[in-house]
C-alpha cells in the first residue's frame, strides 16, 4: 500500500519521538553499570565497526569530518553522559539538551548572517519561557554542574549542526560513521585519564547483555533517529 508523503513524514516523526523518548532512560540505566566516558567510547566504536569497511568516505574534507566527530562525540555525547551520571535527571536532560535549537539559531545568525522573522522570535521566547519554568521546578537530583554540562553539550550539538550543514548533501550514514573515527581517540584518552584502566577493565568484565544492548541502541537506534530528522 502506498503511503502519502504527509503520512510518511508523520510516521517518521513518531519513530523519531519513540527513539528519542527511550534514549535517555536507556542511558540512565546503562550508566548504573558502566562509567560515562567508557560508555561514550563504546557507543562510537560500535558506530564505526564494521560499517567503516563497507561505506566509502563521504565527499567532504577531513577537517569537516574531524570537527563533526569531536563536536558530537566528545562535546555532545561525552558531556551528556557525564552529566547524566548522577548530576541531572533523564527527563530534564532530554529537555535541556534541546536548547541546541537556540544555540544553532544564534550561531547561524552570528556566523552566516541569518535573520528571524517576528513570529519566529515569539516562538523562541515562548519556548525559552516554558523551559525556564520546567527547570525552576526540579528536585534534588539535578545540580548546577549538571545543568552546565548539558548546556555545553547542547552548544556542541549546535556546532555539529552547522558543520553538518556545511558538508552539503551527502550520505549521512557514511558521514556519521567516518566522523566517529575522530570521536573515539579523544574519548579513549579521556576515559583512561578520568576513569582509569582498573575501572575500565572491571566494567568491561562485568558488562551484561543489557549493557551491550544499551551500547548498540545508542550506537544505531539513536543515530538512525537523528539521521531521520536530518535526512528529511
Amino acid at each position: 500500500m502506498k503511503i502519502s508523503l504527509s503520512w510518511r513524514h508523520f510516521l517518521l516523526a513518531l519513530a523519531v519521538v519513540a527513539v528519542w523518548g527511550s534514549n535517555f532512560v536507556v542511558i540512565k540505566l546503562a550508566l548504573g553499570q558502566m562509567p560515562p566516558l567508557l560508555f561514550a567510547t563504546l557507543r562510537f566504536m560500535v558506530v564505526i565497526v564494521p560499517m567503516v569497511f563497507f561505506l566509502p568516505r563521504p565527499a567532504v574534507s577531513w577537517r569537516n569530518l574531524a570537527a563533526y566527530g569531536l563536536l558530537i562525540g566528545v562535546g555532545q555525547f561525552g558531556l551528556l553522559f557525564v552529566a547524566m551520571n548522577g548530576h541531572i535527571s533523564p527527563g530534564l536532560a532530554s529537555l535541556v539538551i534541546q536548547t541546541q535549537v537556540f544555540f544553532t539559531i544564534g550561531l547561524a545568525m552570528l556566523m552566516a548572517g541569518e535573520s528571524l522573522q517576528r513570529v519566529q522570535w515569539l516562538a523562541l521566547g515562548l519556548g525559552a519561557a516554558g523551559l525556564a519554568v520546567i527547570v525552576s521546578h526540579t528536585d534534588g537530583s539535578t545540580t548546577l554542574p549538571g545543568l552546565g554540562l548539558i548546556l555545553l553539550a547542547a552548544l556542541s550539538w549546535a556546532g555539529g549542526n552547522l558543520v553538518n550543514r556545511a558538508a552539503g548533501r551527502i550520505n549521512m550514514v557514511a558521514y556519521v560513521v567516518w566522523s566517529s573515527l575522530f570521536a573515539v581517540p579523544p574519548l579513549i584518552l579521556l576515559t583512561l585519564w578520568m576513569e582509569g584502566w582498573d575501572t575500565v577493565a572491571t566494567s568491561l568484565a562485568q558488562a551484561d547483555g543489557f549493557t551491550w544492548a544499551a551500547v548498540a541502541w545508542q550506537a544505531w537506534g539513536n543515530s538512525h533517529g537523528r539521521l531521520g530528522t536530518l535526512a528529511e
